[in-house]
């Protein structure tokens, strides 16, 4: 079932791009997604971009609040099914490893 489970992570926005901020939210929790709805904005040195649902499901977890500064790959927000349970959803964000990057 975790599998079903999907990460929105600070994306890499540019080639040194290492840090951004959530600069909006623009999904509540328990809201359903669709592929490609805006979720969330990031915010660099250069650009505010807008980050879009990778896959259709419910808006489980807003890991962090707008203003917060994370470094690529970092756990933001968790998409899931609307029938996985919140016992489900914290194991998810507390055993969360970010990609490492080289």
């Amino acid at each position: 079932m975790s599998d079903r489970v999907v990460a929105l992570t600070m994306p890499q926005l540019g080639l040194t791009m290492k840090e951004g901020t959530v600069a909006a939210w623009h999904a509540a929790p328990g809201v359903a997604l669709r592929a490609g709805d805006p979720v969330f904005d990031v915010e660099t040195e250069k650009v505010t971009s807008e980050c879009a649902a990778p896959c259709p499901g419910v808006l489980r977890r807003q890991v962090v609040p707008v203003g917060t500064t994370l470094a690529v790959g970092e756990l933001v927000g968790v998409i899931a099914p609307p029938d996985a349970d919140d016992a489900q959803i914290d194991r998810f964000v507390a055993d969360f490893k970010p990609e490492l990057r080289v």
